[in-house]
C-alpha cells in the first residue's frame, strides 16, 4: 500500500505550490496606463497616473476560468496569473454568444510561463454575447460587450494587463465584493485554446514612421512577487533598472559584452531560441537596424511572481520602412541575485 501511496504524495508535493495563488501589488516606476484582474473579486480595474500618482479610473465586474488557481497546463481551465501584454485583436470568426465583438490575445505562455513548464494558448481578453455570469471562460478573461466596446481605444497592442488572485494597496479598493459569482454548468462552447495567429503586416513605410504614442502605449504595469514575498526585495527595481540601461547602452554600441547580460542556461528553455540563435540575431540585428530609438526616459518596470519586466518604446529603420513598438526584456535573478534576461518580446504598434 506504501508504494502506491508514495508517487501519490510525490505528485502532490510537486504539483501544490506551482498551483499557489499570487497577490500583487504596484512596484516602483509604475507605468502610467495598465489593466488590472483581481480573481479573487472579479473584477478589473483601469488604472491611469497623474503626477506619479496611479488611481482607478475605471472597474469593471469580469469572470475568469473555470478553475481556481494559476494556470499550468493547456485544458486545466485555469487563468494564468502575471503580467502580460496585448499582442492583437481577434479577426478571426468567433461564436459571438461565447466571445461578444471583440477578444484581444495575451502573450501567455510569456518567458517565465515557459521557464516553469507551463503549457497551452490562447488566453484572451474578451466579452460575452450574453451578460456575463458564473465562471464560464476556458482560462480567459471576460467582460460585458458594452464595457469591451468603451476600452477599444486603449486596449493597443503593447497594452499591459496584470493578472492576480488578489490586487493590494493602492490605488486598488480594498472592499470585499459582497456576491462573489458562482461557477455555472460546464455546457457551453469549448474556447480554442490555440497557438496566437501571426500577428498583422505592417502598414506603408510614411504610417510606420515613428509617431508618439498615446500614454497607454508608452508605459507598462508593475506587480509584486509571490504571495510569500508580497513586497518585492529591496532595491531589485534599481538593479534592473540600471540592467535594462546597460542593456540599451550595450545596444546603441552594438557591443557584444550583450550577450553577458542574457542568463546562457536558462533563456533557451524560455525563449525557445537556441543561444547560437539569439547571437546570431542579434549581430544580425546590429547590421541591419539603422537610425535606432530605444526610449531611455520611458523605462517601466513590472514586477511579476518571481520575475521582473522592463519595457519601453523601441523603433528602428530597416531597409527604408520603418517599425515602432514596444520592446520588453523578462529578468530573473540569480542565487547572487544579479538579474539575467530568460526572455525578450517585441510587439509591433
Amino acid at each position: 500500500m506504501f508504494r502506491l501511496l508514495l508517487p501519490l504524495l510525490l505528485c502532490v508535493t510537486l504539483v501544490s505550490p506551482a498551483c499557489a495563488s499570487w497577490t500583487a501589488r504596484l512596484a516602483p516606476h509604475a507605468p502610467t496606463y495598465f489593466l488590472a484582474a483581481d480573481k479573487a473579486r472579479k473584477q478589473l480595474f483601469q488604472v491611469e497616473t497623474t503626477n506619479d500618482a496611479p488611481s482607478v479610473t475605471r472597474q469593471f465586474d469580469c469572470i475568469h476560468g473555470r478553475v481556481e488557481g494559476d494556470k499550468q497546463k493547456e485544458g486545466d481551465l485555469r487563468t494564468p496569473e502575471g503580467v502580460y501584454f496585448i499582442t492583437h485583436k481577434i479577426t478571426q470568426k468567433l461564436d459571438f454568444m461565447e466571445y461578444g465583438p471583440h477578444a484581444f490575445n495575451l502573450n501567455y505562455p510569456n518567458p517565465a510561463d515557459r521557464l516553469r513548464g507551463k503549457t497551452g494558448g490562447g488566453i484572451w481578453l474578451h466579452s460575452k454575447g450574453q451578460p456575463i455570469q458564473g465562471l464560464t471562460t476556458r482560462g480567459c478573461m471576460a467582460i460585458d460587450q458594452h464595457e469591451i466596446t468603451d476600452l477599444l481605444p486603449v486596449l493597443a497592442p503593447g497594452t499591459p494587463v496584470v493578472i492576480a488572485e488578489h490586487l493590494e494597496g493602492a490605488p486598488f479598493p480594498q472592499e470585499i465584493a459582497l456576491a462573489p459569482l458562482s461557477p455555472a454548468p460546464l455546457d457551453i462552447a469549448p474556447h480554442p485554446e490555440i497557438d496566437a495567429p501571426a500577428l498583422p503586416t505592417l502598414p506603408s513605410p510614411e504610417e510606420t514612421r515613428p509617431q508618439p504614442l498615446p500614454d497607454h502605449t508608452e508605459t507598462a504595469l508593475a506587480s509584486s512577487p509571490a504571495p510569500e514575498a508580497l513586497d518585492a526585495p529591496s532595491g531589485d527595481d534599481e538593479k534592473v533598472l540600471r540592467q535594462t540601461l546597460l542593456w540599451m547602452d550595450n545596444r546603441m554600441r552594438n557591443s557584444e559584452n550583450i550577450f553577458s547580460m542574457y542568463d546562457k542556461q536558462n533563456y533557451p528553455r524560455a525563449s525557445r531560441e537556441k543561444f547560437s540563435s539569439l547571437r546570431k540575431r542579434l549581430r544580425a540585428d546590429f547590421r541591419r537596424q539603422k537610425d535606432l530609438f530605444l526610449d531611455r526616459e520611458g523605462i517601466r518596470l513590472l514586477a511579476g511572481p518571481g520575475y521582473w519586466v522592463s519595457c519601453f518604446i523601441k523603433s528602428y529603420e530597416r531597409r527604408g520602412e520603418y517599425h515602432h513598438g514596444l520592446q520588453a526584456l523578462y529578468w530573473m535573478p540569480d542565487e547572487a541575485g544579479e538579474f539575467h534576461i530568460i526572455g525578450e518580446v517585441w510587439i509591433k504598434n
